[in-house]
Formats: structure tokens, C-alpha cells, sequence
């Protein structure tokens, strides 16, 4: 397969880091499939990876990485791994074992970014196991997704790191001005 690729926009995070404005997500892929859109997107230049706990594919998504690292393809510094912490049942010590498991899973030694998959159950515990991954250098961001303002403001009270992202469903039909807007102050 040729390579025909571009350099993707990327965003500045409060951290430093880049996160590429486009990205391969995984959600309801698994198997050999998953695996092979993996390397096929890292070959046409995708360098971000969108995957999660809950979508039980991290290791296909892990092989589909490491095929086109060992083919030359890419670097692992070149690529921007999402991941993301299921909260039912969860809390700061399950979230940080979480993390842990992914890390394993996908066989690398550090997440980009890793976020609070939902505002549910004690959202604000499991961040703080998001804070500690960070405060280990395990994660280079973290982050929530599908977070209101409410949500937001609960977590503003104990948060030490400041999210760097809120990864929201957004688009034509469902534009959130609110939510974006309070994001953006």
C-alpha cells in the first residue's frame, strides 16, 4: 500500500503536549479487524489512536501499534494514545490499576492521554487516580469526556491538574454552545 499522507492540525494541551485534531477511534471494533484498521490508518498517517477500557480491545489496538512500529512506520513518540477509564464501579485505587491494565494492554510505557469515561458514581475520586497516574508520569494528560458544566464545577472544588481535555460529541445536530463555551473561559 502506498503512504499518502499530511500533517495533521494538532492542539496544544495545558500541558505541553500536541494532540492531533484527528483520530482513529475504536469503539465497537475487536478482533483482527480492529487490529488491521489500526495498522492501515498508522500507514496512511493517522497518529492518534482513540481507544478505551470499556471497548475490551486494547490489546488488538496494542498489535496493530506495535506491527507498524516494528515495520518502521512510525515512532512511538510520533503517536497520541487515548484512552479512557470506565467510572461504574471505579474509584481512585481501581482507576490507577485501570490505567496499569491499559498500559500492559497496549504494551507501551506511557498514555498521552487518558480521560473519565463518563460523569458517573464518584466521578471526582476516580479523576484524583487520573492525578496520581499523572503525578507517576504514567500519563502525559489527562481529562475527562462527556462532561457538563455542572459536572465540570463538581470536579473544579478537588481537582489538583487541570483537564486538558473534554472529549464531547459534537457535531451539527448537537452543537453544545454551552458547554463549549464554559470549556473555552
Amino acid at each position: 500500500m502506498a503512504v499518502v499522507s499530511a500533517k495533521t492540525p494538532a492542539i496544544k494541551l495545558n500541558t505541553g503536549y500536541e494532540m492531533p485534531q484527528l483520530g482513529l477511534g475504536t469503539w465497537q471494533a475487536s478482533g483482527d479487524p480492529v487490529t488491521q484498521a489500526v495498522k492501515d490508518a498508522l500507514e496512511i498517517g493517522y497518529r492518534h489512536i482513540d481507544t478505551a477500557e470499556a471497548y475490551k480491545n486494547e490489546k488488538e489496538v496494542g498489535k496493530g501499534i506495535h506491527a507498524q512500529i516494528g515495520a518502521g512506520i512510525l515512532k512511538r513518540e510520533d503517536l497520541f494514545i487515548t484512552t479512557k477509564v470506565w467510572p461504574n464501579g471505579s474509584d481512585r485505587k481501581k482507576a490507577l490499576q485501570t490505567i496499569h491494565n491499559s498500559l500492559n494492554n497496549l504494551n507501551v510505557t506511557y498514555l498521552d492521554l487518558v480521560l473519565v469515561h463518563w460523569p458517573q458514581d464518584n466521578y471526582t475520586d476516580i479523576y484524583s487516580g487520573l492525578e496520581d497516574a499523572f503525578d507517576q508520569k504514567l500519563v502525559r494528560s489527562i481529562g475527562v469526556s462527556n462532561f457538563g458544566r455542572n459536572e465540570i464545577n463538581t470536579l473544579k472544588k478537588t481537582w489538583k491538574v487541570v483537564p486538558a481535555v473534554n472529549q464531547i460529541n459534537l457535531h451539527p445536530t448537537l452543537n453544545q454552545d454551552d458547554t463549549v463555551a464554559y470549556c473555552n473561559e
